[in-house]
């Protein structure tokens, strides 16, 4: 159940981070659209950018597996 949380915390931040600017969207935004109380959130994520770290690093290892013979972080941003 924690890890069903934790996704869909991280799903719904994305979700409003294509819909509006990171500095307009708050944790209240993201546990109404996400069903869950604060609570919930902050036993997850210590805060804002504690998510917005975590969902970063995350992106990051995908790009260093798909592209591992990739020596410069920005060939593997373009490519």
């Amino acid at each position: 159940m924690a890890n069903f949380t934790r996704k869909a915390i991280k799903e719904t931040f994305l979700k409003l981070l294509n819909q509006r600017p990171l500095n307009q969207i708050t944790v209240k935004d993201i546990v109404e659209d996400c069903g869950i109380n604060r609570n919930s959130f902050y036993y997850h994520f210590e805060d804002l950018p504690a998510l917005v770290e975590e969902i970063v690093e995350e992106q990051v290892q995908v790009l260093i597996q798909n592209h591992p013979t990739s020596h410069r972080w920005r060939s593997a941003l373009t490519q």
